[in-house]
């Protein structure tokens, strides 16, 4: 039984919060344990108070064992979460981005789900961004889109024949609004062809091309139907309704936000092909589930 001070071996020992707290910095530290034993003013023989040394390791040494592993298991998770962005910048490549994005940005959070989130944008400030690769955090938002959306809440679908229910009086009234399990991501570079490339089998980062500048921006939708995640690229018009979605919106509300800028005719025209578009992906949410 622990001593009833709250310290780990004694009066001898560090109280066992402080004792964690060493071993997390020392752990985390970016220059492996004996810097970071360094940094906090701490020597050697300190470290030895609390971890045995013998002739097969010093306790420097079993700490840095740990050290170790909490940086590798990291990337390798990592790794899964950005397939793509890995393969695209290579072992060497992929290793630097990670040492120095933890430096940035800490796991803080208890689940390495959240670990990557801040990746995207660490990654479009990142050398290796500005180095000939532009496209770099377009394809890592790419593919953190599609896990955040994979874990987002279930919620019912709009379907056809709940339309044909619909009186055509009421049509013109019917709230629009996208489920909860989607996400627009701008794209300037075509990252998809490189994405749908590794997801094929590429792995090696020389048989990728680099993914070419668009003609015009366009946004990835991406969305969660049952159990599968899926991606589309959609022109700016498309996203920029897709984005009025979020917040509701109604059929005959969006015939004239389109209005604006075309004839009733064609506005009308352009929000029932989206309509029918919306419907085919499992994009809207069901009347009434609000």
């Amino acid at each position: 039984m622990p001593p009833a001070d709250g310290r780990a071996g004694g009066a001898a020992g560090p109280a066992l919060a402080a004792l964690q707290g060493q071993f997390f910095g020392l752990i985390t530290a970016p220059e492996g344990v004996a810097a970071g034993l360094a940094a906090a003013g701490l020597r050697d023989a300190d470290l030895d108070r609390v971890i045995a040394s013998d002739q097969r390791a010093s306790a420097v040494e079993r700490l840095d064992i740990y050290a170790n592993m909490y940086f590798y298991r990291i990337r390798d998770t990592l790794r899964d979460y950005f397939p793509a962005t890995a393969a695209a910048l290579g072992e060497a490549g992929f290793h630097n981005l990670i040492t120095d994005y933890l430096l940035a940005h800490p796991s803080r959070h208890p689940s390495l789900r959240e670990v990557g989130r801040h990746l995207p944008g660490f990654a479009a400030r990142h050398a290796l961004a500005a180095g000939g690769r532009p496209w770099l955090g377009e394809l890592a938002a790419l593919e953190w889109a599609r896990l955040d959306v994979f874990d987002r809440a279930d919620e019912p679908a709009l379907d056809r024949a709940r339309l044909q229910a619909l009186a055509p009086e009421e049509f013109a009234s019917l709230p629009l609004r996208a489920i909860r399990a989607h996400e627009l991501v701008p794209s300037v570079h075509a990252v998809d062809d490189l994405w749908s490339a590794v997801n094929g089998g590429a792995d090696a980062e020389s048989s990728l091309a680099p993914p070419a500048e668009r003609e015009t921006p366009a946004a990835f939708v991406v969305w969660r139907r049952e159990t599968t995640v899926y991606h589309r690229l959609a022109d700016a018009a498309e996203a920029e309704a897709i984005a009025w979605l979020q917040g509701g919106l109604g059929f005959g509300a969006l015939c004239e936000r389109l209005g604006q800028e075309r004839s009733p005719e064609l506005a009308a025209q352009r929000a029932s092909a989206w309509l029918g578009q919306w419907l085919a992906d499992g994009l809207l949410l069901s009347v009434g589930a609000e």
